[in-house]
């Protein structure tokens, strides 16, 4: 019904709208596809009503991006039960191989505003799904196996839940996957290897469990943290990295972090926050002695500068 609604609002326009909506429609697959592109998951979804020819079209984006803050009302910062339900349904029949062509997905981005009721279940779900169906559709095929797998390029998650397993599932579902992005994602898997990734950015993550970031092809790698990371040992081989970002509390270097691996880094910001005393820590002597080979490097809350 709310599908049919808003196809008759649209189809109410004057002789000029027409004429540009023609216009629009007689664009090639791929353009519309990149246009689709800028729009949330519902809105492309709701492009079934425009026309007989839009029907389908949607079903073959390259770019998908879910939302929760779609379902919130107008003005509101929290979602309803009822809206929540909602956007839970929705996400559940999206996924499934009758609806989006998972398998020809070239970006995934889900957002999760309300990660207290999505702390587990649903958003875990979504992802392995997605994985599993994506074997389903006509998707890249192993050139040894014979096997489907994700062609996806990009994932990023914002708000999601993601357990002890999540990096095995992208690692042998996502075999060309080149960028993820997580943000504010409480995480309980304990490494991140990857054989095709080329940038990684960790933002406010709860990875208390991470212990190893390993991978031959990564070029730029992000740390964001403005709480506490309580890992007890964390070590980085990426010897193809030329771009670090860190900006964390001054107690993330107090651990065991190891930066040593990373031959190749030309450039490097590092800041530090609540960072306390009148000198230069040992463990903060350490961190810029794992950085001394590059051309270009920014710090801040260094207590000494050198």
């Amino acid at each position: 019904m709310e599908l049919e609604a808003i196809g008759k609002r649209l189809r109410i326009s004057s002789g000029s709208s027409s004429l540009a909506g023609d216009r629009l429609t007689s664009l090639p697959d791929c353009l519309i596809h990149h246009i689709m592109s800028f729009l949330k998951a519902r809105q492309v979804v709701q492009t079934c009503v425009l026309s007989t020819r839009w029907r389908h079209l949607w079903r073959s984006v390259p770019c998908l991006d879910i939302d929760q803050d779609e379902f919130k009302a107008a003005g509101s910062n929290r979602i309803t039960e009822k809206e929540q339900e909602d956007f839970e349904d929705f996400t559940d029949h999206l996924l499934i191989p009758n609806n989006i062509s998972i398998a020809l997905l070239d970006t995934l981005r889900l957002h999760v505003s309300d990660d207290e009721y999505y702390h587990r279940g649903a958003s875990v779900r979504w992802i392995r799904h997605g994985i599993k169906y994506s074997a389903q559709n006509p998707g890249i095929m192993h050139k040894e196996s014979n096997l489907a797998f994700w062609r996806l390029k990009k994932l990023h998650l914002s708000g999601v839940y993601l357990d002890g397993s999540f990096m095995k599932h992208v690692s042998s579902g996502c075999p060309y996957l080149e960028v993820l992005e997580l943000k504010d994602c409480p995480c309980t898997f304990e490494e991140v290897t990857s054989h095709t990734l080329k940038n990684l950015i960790l933002e406010n993550c709860g990875c208390n469990e991470l212990s190893g970031i390993t991978s031959p092809t990564l070029k730029s790698l992000t740390i964001i943290a403005s709480g506490y990371y309580h890992i007890n040992r964390l070590v980085l081989k990426a010897p193809a990295v030329a771009y670090l970002l860190l900006d964390v509390n001054a107690y993330f270097v107090k651990r065991d972090v190891s930066f040593d691996e990373m031959s190749s880094l030309a450039k490097a910001s590092i800041y530090l926050r609540d960072s306390v005393g009148s000198g230069l820590s040992k463990d903060q002597f350490k961190l810029l002695c794992s950085v001394s080979n590059v051309t270009t490097l920014v710090l801040s809350g260094f207590q000494t500068m050198v």
